[in-house]
């Protein structure tokens, strides 16, 4: 089962809704996650189990996205994990974006 997820920094930065995980019917050739272009520092998702990921994407499960001190709780789904708080803003290029849960979907 998937997630809906939203980022939210104190700066005031949020992402548009965007897809954790994979559905019951896809689950096996998808997994979806945040990643950060670096082209344009926007958040977007990124199917981590593409045969042709985009090199410009970084996904949020990249330790080099997260504050390597935050000792937060994770989201997850199958093997993938994915930090809840300590996450790199765009917005005011700090370690405090944060992703919350806001619905599941199959």
């Amino acid at each position: 089962m998937g997630e809906i997820i939203k980022g939210i920094c104190k700066c005031g930065y949020q992402t548009k809704e965007l897809k954790f995980g994979a559905g019951m019917a896809d689950f096996e050739h998808s997994r979806t996650v945040p990643a950060i272009s670096m082209m344009t520092a926007e958040i977007v998702e990124l199917d981590i189990l593409s045969k042709s990921p985009n090199p410009q994407l970084v996904p949020y499960t990249d330790p080099r996205l997260h504050d390597q001190y935050c000792t937060c709780t994770r989201l997850e789904a199958w093997d993938t994990l994915l930090p809840t708080e300590g996450n790199y803003c765009p917005g005011c290029h700090q370690f405090r974006l944060r992703f919350e849960s806001l619905a599941l979907y199959d």
